[in-house]
Order: structure tokens, then C-alpha cells, then sequence
């Protein structure tokens, strides 16, 4: 495991590799969710990217900017600006002398998996892995929509789970189709999400379909919501996408 540190648009983004023994591996690149940071819920991007390891593919745990240890301020948070930073990291990758550069992917939970599956379609990645992506970060309803400019309005920001939203992130936003542009990623997808997830619902989980097809691994996981909030559950999800991983990437 080694610390590395990836220059984008004036910041240091901080991250941790973890390396297999074998030179020349294949390698992924852990997007973590809206607030969080490269150890993600339960430590769960560490036992990833720990099984990874363990079975010959590198993987990246990184911070976005303004967020853990990462420069940056997260009032600044827009999801383009995530996007180039995924790309960033892929970059940075495919420089390094422990990795095959042909053989980069991508994976994220929640918002780090709509910044993953937009950065997919940027560059020739070979595999992708979704957590609970938060396609309607970008593709709100109207009323959501009109919840959120309304706290914008009266306060400056949408507080979100006691994180702020900012009227920058809605006006990116406003330039995305999460689907649309993700359609030229052309390989094998996995997606896992709660059945009580509420942020993928039905609709989404139904353009998640619509847009991958037979090339979509979809498992949905009974019981439990956005979080994957029980141990099973998260010890199921981290074992499903090392070992798709280990075959896909």
C-alpha cells in the first residue's frame, strides 16, 4: 500500500494505493459517495480494495477535492468537477509503473457511481461497478427540484444530510443526462442497490436497465436501504464486486 498524491486544477487530490505482488496489474478506481471519503460506510472501500489486492488487481481509494483529506472546498462540489477528477486518477494510473495502463476501472457508491459511470463513457475502461449510483442527484423530480431552490433561495444552500448543496452543483447538474452520457461506456456493468434504497428507485433502477442491457449485472440486495446498513449485507456487496472485478477488469 502506498500514498498518492494526483495534481488536478490547482489541488492535490490524496488517495492510498493498494498494489498486488505481481507487476503490470490491472487497476480500479474507488469513487466514493456525496460527503464521504476513500475508506467509505463500514470501511468498506478499505476491504475492497484490501480483496482486490490479494487477488492481482491495484486499486485506488481517493479523496475527491474538498473532501477527507483532499484539497478544495466542498461548497465547490459539482459532479463535471468530479468527473475530471475520476479521469485524473485514471491518468495517474495508467502512469504508474506497477499498472497495465490498457487495463483500468471504474467503480462508486451513490455519487462517486453516477461520477463513475459519466467517466466511463470518457475513457476505454474495461469494467464498471456501481454502488446505489445517484443518477437522481442530476435527474431530480419536479418536486424534489423545487424543494431544493426553494432552501437555496432562503438559505444559500440545500442542506443535505447536514452537508451543503450549492446553487453551483444545481446548475451543472442542469447540463447532465446520466444516461445519455453514459451510453458510449460500452462493457459489462455491475449494479447493487437495497431494496429499500431511496434514492435508486424503481423509475431509475428501470433507465438503469433500459441503458446497459444484457451487458448489466444487477443484484439487489432485500431489506435493507441506500447504506447496505446491515453486516451481511456489506460483507455480500464487497466480496459480489471483488470477485466481478477480479474477473472483468
Amino acid at each position: 500500500m502506498e500514498h498518492i498524491d494526483i495534481d488536478h486544477d490547482g489541488r492535490t487530490l490524496r488517495g492510498v494505493l493498494h498494489l498486488p505482488t505481481a507487476p503490470n496489474a490491472p487497476a480500479v478506481a474507488l469513487c466514493h459517495g456525496f460527503g464521504g471519503n476513500r475508506a467509505e460506510f463500514g470501511y468498506t472501500f478499505v476491504r475492497l480494495a484490501e480483496r482486490l489486492a490479494a487477488r492481482g488487481v491495484a486499486a485506488c481509494r481517493f479523496d475527491f477535492a474538498g473532501c477527507g483529506d483532499s484539497d478544495g472546498d466542498f461548497a465547490d462540489l459539482t459532479v463535471s468537477d468530479q468527473v475530471a477528477q475520476a479521469l485524473a486518477v485514471l491518468d495517474a494510473l495508467a502512469a504508474h509503473p506497477a499498472v497495465d495502463p490498457d487495463r483500468l476501472s471504474l467503480m462508486g457508491m451513490s455519487l462517486g457511481g453516477l461520477t463513475a459511470q459519466l467517466a466511463a463513457a470518457k475513457r476505454p475502461v474495461r469494467s464498471l461497478a456501481l454502488w446505489a449510483p445517484a443518477a437522481g442527484a442530476v435527474a431530480m423530480g419536479e418536486e424534489g427540484a423545487k424543494r431544493r431552490a426553494d432552501a437555496i433561495a432562503e438559505h444559500g444552500y440545500d442542506d443535505f444530510g447536514g452537508l451543503p448543496v450549492h446553487q453551483g452543483f444545481v446548475d451543472d447538474a442542469a447540463g447532465i443526462d446520466p444516461f445519455a452520457d453514459a451510453a458510449a461506456y460500452p462493457g459489462p456493468v455491475l449494479l447493487a442497490v437495497g431494496s429499500e434504497d431511496f434514492v435508486l428507485g424503481t423509475r431509475l433502477l428501470g433507465e438503469y436497465q433500459g441503458l446497459y442491457g444484457d451487458r448489466l449485472d444487477l443484484h439487489v440486495f432485500d431489506g435493507v436501504g441506500h447504506g447496505f446498513e446491515t453486516v451481511p449485507a456489506r460483507e455480500r456487496l464487497v466480496e459480489l464486486t471483488a470477485s466481478y472485478l477480479e474477473r472483468t477488469a
